[in-house]
């Protein structure tokens, strides 16, 4: 007889593939804290929905807050904008010194601040903070060898005040279709290589962000033993999965095969003189948003 718990981890984003680990590496980890007592379901949108729905198309936090599924990740922009604002702050340029400042803020205090505004706006809990590839990078169909150069470029447009003013401070146009500039990351890129954007330039200029999210019927369900189970999971999937996106995006950006497989012409770095002008470029963005956010967020993520 089977008596395992059942629990469906829906695949929010694409590429799957890039997200899938850490919905398999939790199960892993939560069955070896509880003496294996948890069947995980991972589907895909589309999978769910052909399961459960029919074939029609669902809500997928609605499903997440109604308890019909019981665990995502999901990009900290996207829950910045059904309303968890706070969260559009973490992608400010240049907000985070390197990884293990990222590592500070989002495993401290401010961490566990940002988590508790997810429940208070949007009723689910957020458990962890993962990478989706860590730092950012430009891929464009042509290369960048100067921070003057993306003023000849558009960016696929991103509802995001600060995306949007990231792009302006550049020059850049931002249109919703034929783009010639993608803002991603390497591990990303590598799976989602567009036919005409074959030159990546690594500005690492913000992270790209996600959070392991939980429905909140079922934790406030739990045993206090129990959620401090899931959070311990969640803590040791999301630390590893922030360390392989590193490694990823190593292994790709100095591999040549890794490269060519997926018709990559070249990857680079600007030069220090053009990341200073690049940082010098992006500042005022910072600054303007700073005193958007409560309780001296920014500042206080600069000095952690």
């Amino acid at each position: 007889m089977n008596d395992k718990k059942k629990l469906t981890w829906l695949l929010f984003h694409e590429p799957a593939e890039l997200f899938i680990r850490t919905a398999e590496h939790f199960g892993e980890e939560i069955n070896k804290l509880t003496g294996d007592k948890y069947e995980i379901e991972i589907l895909k949108l589309d999978e769910y929905n052909n399961k459960y729905n029919n074939g029609k198309p669902t809500d997928p936090m609605a499903e997440l807050r109604a308890g019909r599924v019981q665990m995502s990740q999901l990009y900290t922009n996207s829950l910045a904008q059904m309303d968890a604002t706070d969260f559009f702050a973490l992608a400010l340029p240049f907000l985070f010194k390197d990884h293990d400042h990222c590592t500070r803020v989002l495993e401290g205090e401010i961490g566990d601040e940002l988590r508790s505004h997810v429940h208070d706006k949007l009723n689910v809990r957020s458990l962890s903070f993962t990478y989706s590839g860590g730092y950012k990078c430009m891929a464009s169909d042509k290369p960048v060898v100067t921070v003057e150069d993306f003023a000849s470029m558009t960016a696929k447009y991103v509802r995001s005040p600060v995306f949007a003013e990231t792009f302006k401070a550049l020059g850049m146009g931002s249109k919703d279709s034929d783009a010639n500039t993608t803002q991603t990351t390497l591990p990303r890129y590598h799976v989602e290589a567009s036919a005409s954007q074959k030159h990546v330039i690594n500005t690492n200029h913000s992270m790209y962000l996600t959070t392991i999210l939980m429905n909140d019927e079922m934790w406030q369900g739990m045993s206090v033993d129990e959620q401090m189970n899931f959070k311990e999971a969640a803590k040791i999937c999301a630390r590893a999965e922030r360390i392989k996106s590193v490694a990823d995006a190593d292994e790709i950006k100095n591999d040549v095969s890794k490269q060519a497989e997926r018709g990559i012409e070249s990857i680079g770095d600007l030069s220090e003189a053009e990341s200073e002008k690049l940082r010098a470029k992006l500042a005022p963005v910072t600054d303007k948003f700073a005193k958007f956010f409560g309780n001296d967020l920014v500042d206080r993520i600069r000095k952690s």
